[in-house]
């Protein structure tokens, strides 16, 4: 079971807090993000090599769909599915959906909800769900939601809204159900799923059908975007990121002022830098942890440049670059092409990571071009450890009641999303799918 604890308010949502889990002595720094887990291990990396990261988090992101597919394994395995990955102490929190997968068609129905496995989508019954979470013993799980509100339309109807509160509400009636047949899902803390979209008004009415003191904290999802162009007609960005802001900055405060306030609050899909600060301000405690991967995936390495308190430091003459794109021959925009000398220095020069510490930019990009698996694993591992100093300064100007100041940093850091879309490794990923992939 897991257990949040406020230990500084700032104002009625900016707070800082530690999610702990007694039994294996687990915590992590709120606002902070889970290890985020895709096949059921950390995408690229082995056990050694991730513990080896500065600042990891004492909990791993785990998705249901790997759990749909691999059920009879994990039924025979009978251990769960923190030690079937070799996660260690770090125990799994599971949610229903991946954050970096977009599904292509809206499947939600009164009785069940879709899952998109390596196969294809599998259609769960809610006493289906609640199998896979007792054969993956995660510390908390997620409440199944219908939470595919922008599948057919980036601006989802009113109605479309409204279905989703009620089949939400209607899964969790059949999941309470549930834990009165089966005495080990009550061990396991529950996350109730507020749905909605991006509707304040239907967000409200989602809240008002939950019983609060059945649960151990809260999801918002439901924020897909960058869908396949086939899933929209028109995919209009710009107005795609406005609504998103306006969720985060505008809705979100409203959310959680009708939340009791000891819930963590766990948000999945927001992932770019600027978008995380914006949600901590807004009182999101918890994030899925994906962004290492997508970068890495994508072939980029992050730059990311401390946040100075009092505003006096500057980058570096040659490191004001944001973001690298490998490998360098792939990449014709002016603004990432690098000099002979740029090419030899680490990623990131001065960082600790063991990719900077023994590897440089020109040597990465080769590992792109020859599809070596060590090229997304050494990316892995610096996107990592930059992410995670992030989410520390994060936490270290909310402290100093400086999150303006810092949200203002983050906007050097808004990955495009033409760029962090690919998928890189797909043309090599039979050669790491040892390391998870």
């Amino acid at each position: 079971m897991i257990k949040f604890s406020v230990t500084c308010s700032v104002n009625d949502t900016l707070r800082l807090g530690v999610l702990s889990e007694t039994a294996n002595k687990a915590s992590l720094n709120t606002p902070g993000c889970l290890l985020y887990t895709r096949y059921g291990s950390v995408p690229f990396l082995s056990p050694d090599i991730y513990e080896g990261i500065s600042l990891i988090p004492g909990f791993s992101f785990a998705s249901m769909n790997y759990i749909a597919e691999r059920k009879s394994t994990l039924l025979k395995y009978g251990r769960g599915l923190a030690e079937f990955g070799a996660l260690g102490k770090r125990k799994a929190i599971l949610f229903q959906s991946d954050p970096t997968n977009s599904s292509h068609v809206a499947a939600a129905a009164k009785s069940s909800v879709p899952v998109w496995a390596t196969g294809g989508r599998l259609q769960l019954s809610i006493a289906e769900y609640a199998k896979c979470v007792l054969m993956a013993s995660p510390v908390a799980y997620q409440a199944p939601t219908d939470n595919e509100t922008f599948i057919l339309d980036k601006n989802p109807t009113p109605k479309r809204c409204k279905n989703s509160v009620v089949r939400t509400a209607g899964y969790l009636r059949r999941l309470i159900e549930e834990h009165s047949l089966e005495e080990e899902l009550t061990k396991t803390s529950l996350l109730v799923s507020i749905a909605g979209g991006h509707d304040l008004e239907f967000r409200l009415r989602s809240i008002a059908d939950i019983d609060f003191s059945i649960c151990s904290g809260v999801v918002i999802d439901g924020l897909l975007r960058n869908l396949p162009v086939s899933a929209v007609e028109v995919k209009d960005i710009d107005n795609e990121d406005k609504s998103l802001i306006d969720f985060l900055t505008t809705t979100l405060p409203k959310l959680f002022a009708h939340i009791p306030s000891h819930l963590p609050r766990f948000i999945t899909q927001i992932w770019q830098p600027y978008d995380i600060a914006l949600a901590a301000r807004s009182g999101c405690d918890i994030f899925d942890g994906s962004l290492p991967y997508r970068l890495s995936r994508s072939g980029i390495g992050w730059i990311y440049e401390d946040w100075n308190d009092d505003a006096s430091g500057q980058l570096d003459v040659g490191s004001k670059r944001r973001f690298l794109v490998f490998p360098f021959e792939e990449d014709k925009e002016p603004i990432h092409q690098l000099s002979e000398s740029e090419q030899f220095l680490p990623i990131q020069p001065e960082c600790a990571c063991y990719a900077c510490s023994h590897h440089t930019r020109i040597y990465i990009s080769h590992l792109h071009i020859a599809q070596e698996m060590l090229a997304p694993m050494l990316l892995m591992i610096h996107n990592s450890h930059q992410y995670y100093r992030f989410f520390s300064d994060l936490r270290r100007s909310i402290s100093l009641n400086k999150i303006d100041a810092f949200i203002s940093h983050a906007t050097k850091w808004i990955f495009p999303h033409h760029l962090v879309m690919l998928d890189k490794t797909n043309e090599f990923n039979k050669n790491i799918g040892e390391y998870g992939q």
